[in-house]
């Protein structure tokens, strides 16, 4: 996708706590939610006509990525977007960890491509 065609939609939902802690409903956050149910929450999402899927490498080390990308296989991915964000913090000390980080983000949400 180029940028010309990306059109950000008005929301993002975020899955900052999604597998937060490494297992699916045991969330920092209070999260109970199990697989089932994020996919639950991902069909009412689409179903209400969201597309914008926030996350980071971060978010859970790269749990809520996986998480993520497990929900959203059951959907083209011509049909949603995917943002996710770079963290110096968590960097690696190679010639480019910003390329390195994308390349870890791309294999935790089993895509080839970020939208934004």
């Amino acid at each position: 996708m180029t940028i010309d065609n990306l059109k950000t939609p008005t929301v993002a939902l975020g899955t900052w706590a999604w597998g937060d802690s490494g297992e699916t409903g045991n969330g920092y956050f209070g999260s109970s939610l199990t697989q089932a149910g994020l996919e639950e929450v991902a069909d009412r999402a689409h179903a209400a006509g969201f597309t914008l899927w926030d996350t980071a490498i971060v978010y859970g080390m790269g749990r809520s990525e996986t998480v993520l990308g497990e929900v959203l296989k059951r959907y083209a991915r011509s049909g949603y977007q995917l943002s996710t964000k770079f963290n110096p913090r968590i960097a690696a000390t190679g010639d480019n960890p910003v390329a390195d980080m994308l390349e870890r983000s791309l294999a935790n949400l089993g895509t080839d491509y970020i939208d934004l």
